[in-house]
C-alpha cells in the first residue's frame, strides 16, 4: 500500500490539508510559543510606563496586513489597557484610521470602563506622509484640520489636552508593511526627539527591520503572526495569531508526513519494479 502512496490524487492531500488548517483555525489547540526577545522588549518597555502615559500608535498598513498585524494591535492595546496607559494613534497610509477603529473595537468590550477621547484618540489617516509626521510632533491640531477621524474637534477631547504632539508620547509603536514605515519613524521623530520607537511588521518585513533592532533604533519588535501570538500570550489572551501559528505549525507536520510517506512509496516502488 505503502508503495502507491505517490500516486494519490493531489486533491486528497490539499483537502486534508485545508481539513487541518480549519480544525486548527476553529478549536486552536494552543501548542506552546517561546517567547523571542523582540517581543519580550516590547512588552517590557509599556510594562514601565507609569499609568497615565501616553503612547502613540501609527497605524501605517492597508487591509492587506490584517492577518498579521491586527492581531499585534489588539494585544498591545489590551496591555496598554491594563496598565491604564492612554493612546493617540493616526498615520500616513489611507487606512490608518479604519485599521485604528477595528483594532480598538475589538479591545474596548473588555474594558467598559474606557473611553474614547479620554483613553484613546483615533486621529486617522491625514495626507502629506513624513511632512504631516513632522508637524503631528509638534502640533498635533494643526497637522490634523483640528478634528479626528470621525469629526470630532480635537479641543472637545480631553486627551489632547495633554497631548499637543507627539512630543509628548512616552512611547511609539508603530505597526507596519512598508513605505513610509520604519525609516521614516527613525528619521523624522525617534532619532531627533529621542522617543523610545518599537514596531510591530509583516514576517516579510522582518529581515529588513532586525538591521534597526540590532542597532538599538528600534527598541524591540512584535514580529510576523509569530511575534503576534508571542504577544497575545504574554497578555493572556490568546487570538487569532496563537490559532494561526496552529494552523501553521499542523499544515507543515501534515507536509513533512506527505514527503516522509512519498519517499518511502518511491523506496518500495523501485524494489518492487526490481524483483520483477
Amino acid at each position: 500500500m505503502l508503495s502507491k502512496i505517490g500516486n494519490v490524487d493531489r486533491r486528497i492531500i490539499y483537502v486534508l490539508l485545508c481539513a487541518v488548517i480549519a480544525i486548527a483555525l476553529i478549536k486552536p489547540v494552543g501548542l506552546a510559543i517561546k517567547v523571542s526577545a523582540e517581543t519580550k522588549k516590547v512588552y517590557d518597555a509599556i510594562d514601565r510606563l507609569p499609568p497615565g502615559s501616553i503612547v502613540w500608535l501609527g497605524f501605517e498598513f492597508d487591509a492587506g496586513g490584517i492577518p498579521e498585524l491586527m492581531p499585534a494591535a489588539r494585544a498591545i492595546i489590551r496591555h496598554g489597557f491594563q496598565k491604564d496607559i492612554r493612546f493617540v494613534c493616526g498615520g500616513m497610509w489611507t487606512m490608518a484610521g479604519d485599521m485604528a477603529t477595528m483594532a480598538f473595537d475589538a479591545v474596548k468590550k473588555d474594558f467598559p470602563d474606557k473611553q474614547y477621547g479620554v483613553d484613546w484618540v483615533n486621529i486617522g489617516y491625514r495626507p502629506g506622509n513624513t511632512i504631516w509626521l513632522d508637524q503631528m510632533i509638534k502640533d498635533a491640531a494643526a497637522a490634523s484640520a483640528g478634528v479626528d477621524s470621525y469629526g470630532n474637534p480635537l479641543a472637545d477631547l480631553p486627551l489632547m489636552q495633554e497631548f499637543t504632539g507627539i512630543k509628548d508620547a512616552k512611547m511609539m509603536i508603530i505597526f507596519v508593511t512598508g513605505t513610509p514605515g520604519t525609516p521614516e519613524y527613525i528619521k523624522t521623530v525617534s532619532t531627533p526627539y529621542g522617543i523610545p520607537l518599537a514596531v510591530s511588521t509583516i514576517s516579510v518585513e522582518v529581515p529588513g527591520t532586525m538591521p534597526y533592532i540590532n542597532s538599538g533604533q528600534v527598541l524591540g519588535g512584535v514580529l510576523g503572526m509569530k511575534g503576534a501570538a508571542e504577544y497575545e500570550v504574554l497578555v493572556n489572551k490568546p487570538g487569532s495569531a496563537v490559532a494561526g501559528m496552529d494552523a501553521q505549525s499542523f499544515a507543515h507536520a501534515l507536509i513533512i508526513l506527505f514527503i516522509i510517506l512519498g519517499n518511502i512509496g518511491y523506496i518500495l516502488e523501485k524494489k518492487n519494479s526490481v524483483a520483477k
